[in-house]
């Protein structure tokens, strides 16, 4: 008997090229493709004495020689589904470290950076240079620099951590090596270069590496945008964003920090762009409306607005200046000229 052909179908291709893993593009209509930047992570706030409450218990149950590398408390997004991250690329985490204490020396492939809350006089070790510890200040442990935390202050010191966590994770690029010592050796120190980079250079001198933005120069250069006047933006006030002096670019390939000040009852215009941003009040109270909710937020607090969302910042105060503090992934998606704005 002659055997019957066998009609061959798109189920039966289907079916026939799934089992190699492979798949067909006719699967996936444009219908499926959203008109714009979507994302799960979801406008979220953190309220700080949530965070305080936490961290204090922590000081009293985690032992930094016994439990953990690092005593932080994370701001977890309930938009990411069994991830760790604030957002998808980034997230900021709190830490604390106890008079005595010290927190060993290691270096991992993630960019990070130090903003301090409260507390002073503890200091950072980054790669040898010396960064002591002022309310305010910013302090960067960029990709593959060794650093340790020492608190030898005489009281308790706190700090918010940002880190490019996530998508160092989801480049397959994480690694973390510990030193061969529990701490560095002193070096040089960040008064030293901070001269370096605030005079002419000799012509045969090396250029060094530059790690400490401190608060004082931070807040002078505010209240210059300030008196300026034009430095004004109608979608975010008067915006100070940390330069890397060696580069001229933003603060790390993958973080960009800015302050923002917002004078006694200032509103901003609405507007939307393709990075992420996560926010931390330094100052004042205020509110935020992201994607159409509105948050109510003061001293302390943290809050995210996910990209493409519409947002929009009011200073509540009637007397008072807010500060805020925030860190992006700006550059990563600039670098790929993905970024764009719109109002």
């Amino acid at each position: 008997m002659k055997q019957e052909r066998i009609r061959d179908s798109i189920e039966q291709l289907n079916r026939d090229m799934s089992e190699k893993s492979l798949e067909g593009h006719w699967n996936l209509g444009l219908e499926d493709l959203p008109p714009y930047p979507v994302t799960s992570v979801q406008p979220c706030l953190w309220r700080w004495e949530d965070v305080h409450e936490s961290m204090i218990r922590a000081g009293e149950v985690v032992n930094l020689e016994q439990d953990a590398e690092r005593r932080t408390i994370r701001l977890l997004n309930p938009g990411i589904p069994g991830g760790h991250g604030t957002t998808h690329t980034i997230h900021f985490s709190f830490q604390y470290v106890k008079h005595g204490e010290y927190a060993r020396a290691h270096r991992h492939t993630a960019a990070a950076f130090r903003f301090v809350l409260q507390g002073r006089g503890a200091y950072t070790m980054v790669n040898g240079q010396q960064c002591v510890m002022e309310e305010g200040d910013l302090i960067l442990t960029p990709q593959l620099t060794w650093h340790d935390h020492v608190n030898d202050s005489g009281k308790p010191i706190i700090w918010l951590d940002g880190l490019d966590i996530p998508l160092t994770q989801a480049l397959h690029q994480l690694f973390f090596e510990p030193y061969h010592q529990e701490q560095q050796a002193l070096e040089t120190t960040s008064d030293e270069v901070a001269g370096f980079y605030s005079h002419a250079r000799p012509a045969l001198e090396p250029p060094k590496q530059f790690f400490h933005y401190k608060w004082a120069d931070t807040e002078r250069s505010l209240e210059r945008l300030r008196r300026n006047g034009s430095g004004r933006d109608p979608y975010d006030g008067y915006l100070l964003e940390f330069l890397n002096p060696v580069t001229g670019g933003p603060t790390m390939p993958t973080i960009q920090c800015a302050v923002q000040l917002l004078e006694p009852g200032q509103e901003t215009l609405a507007h939307r762009h393709t990075s992420t941003v996560i926010y931390h009040v330094y100052r004042g109270e205020g509110t935020s409306i992201i994607g159409g909710q509105v948050f109510q937020w003061r001293q302390g607090d943290s809050f995210v607005v996910p990209l493409w969302n519409q947002h929009a910042h009011a200073n509540t105060s009637p007397d008072t200046d807010a500060i805020l503090l925030s860190m992006s992934d700006a550059p990563v998606v600039k670098a790929l000229d993905l970024y764009r704005e719109a109002s």
